[in-house]
């Protein structure tokens, strides 16, 4: 391992709120069986240190908080490796995938990018983010399931404006639960239906997409909807997480409570039949 040694670099504090998968409670050595609706993160970096303070609990309805709030803080060791950090604290390991600057990535044991679902996702956001196009991944084009199904919550107010849509002032989150169908004679992208009322398929919107690989390599999902002033761009991560971006194609970033990340359902939500 290369350790990199960022001496005299500004600190950096990156936020967000994760599912509580066992690679976590593990790192914070919070009991397997205990009931966890989401940790909320706040990381600092300060290469070669780190200082961590989490909250953990039941989510209290309607509100971004618990209802049974339990923290944990501490500091330990960073170690870098290109764009991988790896946070050592007591023994225990916890690696993390640097996106770009602004967005941070939780990593599974195999160094595979950790799956969220509809509520949070594993990313981690700069809390001064900087005006960037990187994108520290290079995804590849697989074979996939028909249809691929994507869900998560977003910030509101940056996508309102961006695919023009009117949305009141006090909305703070979008709910998103996409359905991504290829044509099974010619493989390529066919149409996408998206979220929907007890995800009955007739009152779920429907719109084209497209897979574009850019010269960089990197692979867009292109999304165009009738409803939208103009198409939605997820940027591939792996086969399992998608990136919301910009119109410039920067990957936007979330807070302590919404990321812009889409995560895989390995199957649709069970149909709701009409009476």
């Amino acid at each position: 391992m290369i350790i990199c040694s960022q001496a005299g670099a500004k600190p950096q504090t990156y936020v967000g709120s994760t599912p509580p998968h066992a690679v976590v409670r593990e790192f914070f050595r919070i009991s397997l069986v205990d009931s966890i609706d989401f940790i909320r993160w706040k990381l600092e970096i300060n290469s070669p240190r780190f200082k961590l303070v989490a909250k953990y609990g039941i989510s209290k309805p309607g509100t971004p908080g618990f209802i049974n709030e339990q923290s944990v803080a501490f500091e330990g060791q960073l170690n870098q490796s290109g764009h991988y950090y790896h946070l050592e604290h007591e023994g225990k390991v916890l690696s993390i995938l640097e996106i770009n600057q602004n967005v941070l990535h939780l990593l599974d044991r195999n160094g595979n990018m950790l799956i969220g679902n509809g509520g949070y996702s594993f990313a981690l956001n700069n809390i001064n983010p900087i005006d960037t196009g990187a994108f520290n991944l290079k995804a590849k084009q697989s074979v996939t399931p028909n249809p691929q199904v994507f869900e998560g919550r977003t910030l509101c107010r940056d996508l309102a404006i961006q695919l023009g849509l009117e949305k009141n002032e006090d909305c703070n989150k979008m709910k998103w639960y996409i359905l991504l169908y290829m044509d099974t004679l010619t493989g390529n992208p066919s149409y996408f239906m998206m979220g929907g009322m007890g995800y009955r398929k007739e009152t779920m919107a429907k719109g084209s997409w497209q897979i574009i690989t850019e010269q960089s390599g990197r692979i867009l999902y292109r999304l165009s909807f009738d409803g939208w002033a103009r198409p939605l761009d997820l940027l591939k991560g792996d086969d399992n997480i998608l990136f919301f971006i910009d119109t410039r194609g920067h990957l936007l970033s979330g807070d302590e409570d919404f990321s812009y990340t889409l995560n895989r359902k390995t199957e649709e939500y069970p149909r709701v039949k009409n009476n």
